[in-house]
């Protein structure tokens, strides 16, 4: 009963959508809602597991620690099993649920996630190139986000968001807690490859494909997976750059017919928030971590023109090489 509720009332919601015909939204509910339900139970199999694991190696209650969200004199033991919590949350949540959901849809699970096809050189030198002449706008975005506020109606729903985010923030802040470069190789692999990977592969390699099968639209399909990909990370105070993010990476998938290209652009964004935090702590600063600092207009303007010129590239190239490939 509880998920023919659910089910009745996706339906109401996207039913509005003019991308969709009537007759193919009850079949994208069902495997938004197939997957979901995939997603969730990976994710309490996987919570248990991961707890079982930091126990037996760490002697740690490990969701009594994070629950606690006092994390101020956390030790170096609690720091290390709460990034190996993570590190097995996040791979059994999103990595093993995508394959899962990929061979239930189609048999042959790296085609499906687009991990079967490798985008050409261009695509991937594109990559560090875009994410760096966008980071000068996105760090701006996310000063403006910071600044946004809800309606005074909306006022209880916003202290909540706070606190959510506040938690998850000092969470954050406890695994980027760095002393050394054994520390920075282990946060890559847990804050940026892992989550890279396994978010990659459910957004963009399982939801992306669902929605797009049922719409037709593959930019508003992008669109829609982007506001999922952002909901998933509870930050209101960074929706609007994340959304910016959400919509590049499902871009490269159209550009590439690949995941290969968008893997690698979340990971070096995560790579770079994480860098920057671990030179920050040393004594570097810089303007991406610094809360204080303000970006300078010009440079957001020449972030923004630079990105956006890059992008129209990117696209034109994109479909003059499809062109080719048919002739």
């Amino acid at each position: 009963m509880y998920f023919l509720e659910i089910h009745n009332l996706l339906i109401r919601i996207f039913k509005p959508l003019q991308f969709m015909y009537s007759q193919n939204i009850s079949k994208l509910i069902s495997r938004l809602l197939i997957a979901f339900g995939i997603l969730f139970i990976n994710l309490f199999l996987f919570t248990y597991l991961a707890q079982f694991v930091c126990m037996a190696v760490y002697h740690i209650n490990i969701s009594g620690f994070i629950g606690a969200g006092n994390f101020v004199g956390a030790k170096a033991n609690e720091i290390n099993a709460t990034r190996l919590f993570f590190a097995i949350y996040s791979i059994g949540t999103f990595v093993f649920s995508s394959f899962v959901l990929a061979l239930i849809f189609k048999q042959k699970p790296a085609e499906y996630l687009g991990l079967k096809s490798f985008p050409k050189v261009i695509y991937l030198v594109s990559v560090p190139v875009l994410l760096l002449v966008s980071l000068p706008l996105l760090s701006w975005l996310v000063e403006i986000n910071n600044h946004l506020v809800f309606p005074k109606f909306l006022s209880v729903l916003e202290k909540q968001l706070k606190i959510m985010e506040d938690q998850n923030n000092k969470l954050y802040d406890l695994m980027l807690g760095m002393n050394g470069y054994s520390d920075l190789f282990i946060n890559i692999i847990v804050m940026a490859l892992i989550p890279a990977v396994g978010e990659e592969l459910f957004c963009r390699g399982v939801l992306l494909n669902v929605v797009y099968d049922y719409s037709g639209k593959f930019f508003r399909s992008v669109v829609v997976v982007a506001v999922i990909f952002t909901l998933f990370h509870m930050q209101f105070y960074k929706f609007v750059p994340m959304m910016v993010l959400a919509v590049i990476l499902g871009l490269f998938i159209n550009w590439t017919q690949s995941i290969w290209a968008s893997i690698l652009f979340h990971f070096l964004n995560n790579t770079t928030a994480v860098l920057g935090n671990f030179y920050y702590q040393k004594g570097f600063k810089n303007l991406l971590t610094d809360d204080k600092a303000h970006m300078p207009l010009i440079l957001i303007f020449l972030s923004f023109f630079l990105a956006i010129g890059l992008i129209i590239w990117l696209n034109k190239f994109s479909k003059q090489s499809s062109l080719i490939t048919h002739e």
